[in-house]
Formats: structure tokens, C-alpha cells, sequence
């Protein structure tokens, strides 16, 4: 099993990056590189169980699955259920804590899976640095644009 794991302070309290990423369907509004994210069915972005359907610019469809979302927490755990990447057996956690210093939030994605020897150098480093990163990038944009709206 590969683990990985990318991580970030956040210029907005937990409730405000909660907000953004409470709803499983609304990953295409902060992860770069979604043309569509849709959930399946009639299901809430927010019930556990719900399938989203993604449409990646680089990798075609991705079919993820909500396994838990703690309001608590602040801990949203996904896994992908269908994939054209060389992975199988992923799950990941994305995760917030308040930073009492400062109205800002630690984040964290946590990804465990399984890769063909040929693949697991390069799946091992795309997760944090291709997806991860720049989906913290992106939510920081977003709360930046929204304090200087305020």
C-alpha cells in the first residue's frame, strides 16, 4: 500500500473551508483540471454513499464514493470506485483543523492505494504534489477573493 499526504495553512477559519468542502459535488469548484462533477442519482452531495462522477481534463472519467463526512471533525473520506489511473484500492481523508493562532485552518489530504510496480513512483508522487497541492492552492485563491470581497 502507498501513503501519501499533502498539507497546508489555509487564510480562512474552519467553518469557511468547511463550506467549500463539506459538499461531495462541489469538488469541481477547488480541484483544477474538473470539466464536471456531478453526483449520481437523486443522492445529496453530503449523504454518505453518494458516487460523484468527475470529468478530468488529463485522466477521462473518475467515479468516487462518500464514506464518511464528520461536521465534528471537519473530515470528509472518499474513495474511487471506477478509474482510468494505474491505482486500485484508494481511499483519502481530507481533514481541518483551526489554527487558534490567527483566523486560519490546517488542512490535510491523506491517500492510501495500491499501484503496479511500473506506476507507483509516479502515482506515489502525482497525488500530493499534481492534486493535493494545487486543490489547496485553488481553496486559498477562493478565500482570499472572498475576504477582499468583504
Amino acid at each position: 500500500m502507498i501513503h501519501v499526504m499533502a498539507s497546508s495553512v489555509l487564510p480562512a477559519s474552519v467553518s469557511s473551508v468547511w463550506g467549500l468542502i463539506r459538499d461531495f459535488g462541489a469538488l469541481g469548484n477547488w480541484l483544477p483540471g474538473v470539466k464536471s462533477c456531478v453526483i449520481e442519482g437523486d443522492e445529496a452531495g453530503d449523504r454518505v454513499g453518494a458516487i460523484r462522477r468527475l470529468e478530468m481534463g488529463d485522466v477521462g472519467v473518475i467515479r468516487e464514493q462518500l464514506l464518511a463526512l464528520s461536521d465534528v471533525d471537519h473530515a470528509v473520506t472518499f474513495s474511487i470506485i471506477e478509474s482510468a489511473l494505474p491505482i486500485g484500492n484508494y481511499r483519502s481523508t481530507i481533514s481541518l483543523l483551526p489554527i487558534t493562532d490567527g483566523d486560519r485552518t490546517f488542512i490535510q489530504w491523506r491517500g492510501q492505494f495500491e499501484a503496479p510496480v511500473e506506476h507507483a513512483a509516479s502515482m506515489e508522487a502525482r497525488m500530493p504534489t499534481h492534486i493535493y497541492q494545487p486543490a489547496f492552492d485553488r481553496l486559498a485563491e477562493i478565500l482570499a477573493s472572498r475576504k477582499t470581497q468583504s
